[in-house]
């Protein structure tokens, strides 16, 4: 396979198509292209919610699972599993604060 290498160019040469589509997808006016954008956040942001909540319970009942099947391993992964909601989340929280 070819290693795909993008100059300056190139990458200009590709964002400007993608402009004018976003452009003319939103209608073509400066409110509308408001309004696409703030949807796009709100779909973003009930996105990582929804994985969030996902995270959380499945990773829960695991754990829990992994205990009430005597793991050694259950409190390792415990902690990993906090961390990794505590990470999640906290990725969530920012992005819900500047979006």
């Amino acid at each position: 396979m070819k290693n795909l290498k993008f100059n300056r160019r190139n990458f200009i040469a590709l964002l400007l198509p993608m402009g004018s589509l976003l452009f003319a997808q939103a209608g073509g006016g400066a409110g509308s292209i408001d309004t696409k954008i703030a949807g796009w956040t709100q779909t973003l942001k009930t996105s990582l919610n929804a994985g969030v909540a996902a995270f959380a319970i499945v990773g829960a009942f695991l754990i829990f699972v992994q205990y009430m099947q005597g793991n050694e391993q259950a409190q390792k992964n415990f902690v990993r599993f906090v961390i990794g909601l505590a990470i999640f989340g906290l990725v969530d929280v920012i992005t819900h604060v500047f979006i």
